[in-house]
């Protein structure tokens, strides 16, 4: 519930929607059974469906709270953009319209970006990549990929230059550092890099580099975006490539993991599967694991499963 809470809240959504939501619910609900959708049952549901709703309203309250003044979507410009990896991959570089200071945020935690696209609106979530700039976000969008944000990260390509206005609302998500954790070992798939970048820049900013190995998987080296700075801020044997003639294996991690270390992954379900997969040969604490999946309708679900 809190991880749909915080998504709630990200793309906006407000109390009086649950009410619209829950008569075509409930209506989807007693088309589904039939006869057997008598008055008792049916009230049964609405009940279970309004104590359901109210403890989003309750919760969601909560998270718009913490935003001050600026709860919905606040106009943001292009104030650069930059190619850095093939796909292509491009850095979008923020900055509020009323030149102020965008909301400070934790490092993992990801805004919405909001564009509308013949008459429809849509939402994309990213990561910023340097948490720590008072001033703008960093977001990395790559097209032709099929994630959460295609229809967004399209767009800001082809379309969005800079001057360009588009609309972000707050920070959101409880993906982050583990603060006392000794050892970081962060493995990316593909885009899943920009997601992890946010966290592994602020232990940098930190001095506590020597802490850091990051496995970035991706299928071909050109489409490896951050790779130059991270081969420049990690010793050489702190940062590994692989290629998809070379997946992940059990071998890749040797020397890479001690007992408290915490791994954080990134990408595709796929990706992530197969990540967990080779975890599990090592027999490595499950508690010391934080995936971040890409796709998240079924991402989210399965995040729910893994509890």
């Amino acid at each position: 519930m809190s991880r749909l809470s915080s998504k709630h809240r990200a793309v906006g959504v407000q109390p009086e929607l649950y009410p619209i939501l829950g008569k075509h619910l409930l209506q989807a609900i007693k088309e589904h059974l039939g006869s057997k959708a008598t008055p008792e049952v049916m009230s049964a549901w609405e009940a279970v469906y309004n104590v359901i709703s109210s403890t989003f309203i309750k919760r969601e309250k909560e998270l718009y709270d913490q935003l001050g003044n600026d709860k919905g979507f606040v106009p943001f410009n292009v104030a650069k953009k930059e190619n850095i990896a093939s796909g292509p991959t491009c850095l979008f570089t923020l900055q509020r319209q009323d030149g102020g200071h965008p909301w400070a945020l934790n490092a993992g935690q990801y805004i919405t970006v909001r564009i509308e696209k013949r008459g429809a609106l849509h939402h994309g979530h990213y990561t910023p990549i340097d948490p720590s700039n008072s001033n703008s976000y960093t977001i990395a969008c790559r097209e032709g990929h099929v994630d959460q944000n295609t229809i967004v990260s399209e767009e800001l390509i082809r379309n969005r230059n800079v001057g360009s206005t588009v609309l972000v609302s707050g920070p959101a998500g409880s993906f982050g550092l583990v603060n006392d954790a000794k050892h970081h070992l962060f493995i990316a798939g593909g885009i899943g890099i920009a997601s992890l970048m946010g966290m592994i820049n602020e232990l940098n900013k930190q001095g506590k580099t020597s802490s850091v190995t990051v496995i970035q998987c991706v299928q071909s080296e050109d489409r490896a975006a951050f790779a130059d700075k991270l081969r420049n801020m990690l010793a050489k044997e702190h940062y590994v490539m692989l290629t998809k003639d070379h997946p992940l294996s059990k071998s890749h991690l040797e020397g890479k993991l001690q007992s408290d270390t915490h791994v954080y992954t990134s990408g595709s379900e796929t990706f992530l599967a197969a990540v967990e997969n080779v975890l599990s040969q090592t027999g490595h604490p499950r508690s010391h694991i934080h995936i971040k999946s890409i796709e998240p309708t079924l991402g989210l679900l399965k995040a729910i499963d893994r509890k």
